[in-house]
């Protein structure tokens, strides 16, 4: 596997190399909400200045991507000699961000993270949820504090790291379906030993609640 900085633009934000531009903006959307502060969907796996760097490049990415002049360019640099970034989205005197490493890679220098048992997720802790609702959030905290990847759920699932990430994050306006989505929802449940319907049941009901604020 190569290194975020190795990958090209479309791999760095999982978007197919011949998606529509609403495909792109929604790739985007997607993985620069993974990296930004306020998301802790990947606060094992980098540290601050990792995930700076890593939204740089993802803003990068989307600056060429979106538009289509440039995007034909950087296809082309592609096709001709590999991943290339174009000069016209550099400032003269910025730095490139620095090379980071792969999950698992990083993973490997981390201390391990003590797995916790079932017992031990209660509402005294705060990570079962006390109200009896799981979103995405509590779905993350159990996750982590189980010790539990997000691609190891992917591997496990073969559900796309971008549904787990949005799911996470409760990006209700970018998830699929809801018979699709109620399905993913299962096959999580099951790897965090959780009632795969009412975590599915209670997922949904916060998704529908939502939508109904907005309207």
């Amino acid at each position: 596997m190569r290194s975020l900085a190795e990958q090209s633009y479309y791999e760095l934000i999982e978007a197919p190399e011949d998606g529509t531009p609403q495909q792109i903006e929604r790739a985007y959307r997607i993985a620069r909400s993974a990296y930004e502060p306020s998301s802790a969907a990947t606060y094992s796996l980098y540290s601050a200045e990792d995930c700076a760097a890593i939204l740089h490049r993802i803003e990068e990415a989307y600056a060429v991507l979106s538009d289509s002049r440039l995007r034909r360019e950087y296809d082309a640099r592609l096709q001709n000699a590999g991943p290339a970034t174009p000069k016209s989205v550099h400032s003269p005197r910025a730095e490139p961000p620095k090379p980071l490493q792969p999950v698992r890679e990083a993973r490997a220098e981390r201390p391990e993270r003590p797995r916790v048992s079932r017992s031990e997720l209660d509402v005294e802790n705060g990570i079962a949820p006390e109200n009896g609702v799981f979103d995405g959030e509590v779905l993350r905290r159990i996750r982590v504090s189980l010790g539990i990847e997000l691609e190891e759920i992917s591997s496990i699932t073969k559900i796309n790291g971008q549904h787990l990430r949005s799911i996470e994050a409760n990006l209700y306006e970018v998830l699929p379906a809801p018979v699709y989505l109620r399905g993913f929802l299962k096959q999580i449940a099951k790897c965090l030993s959780l009632d795969p319907a009412r975590v599915a049941d209670s997922y949904t009901d916060r998704m529908r609640e939502s939508a109904a604020r907005r309207t």
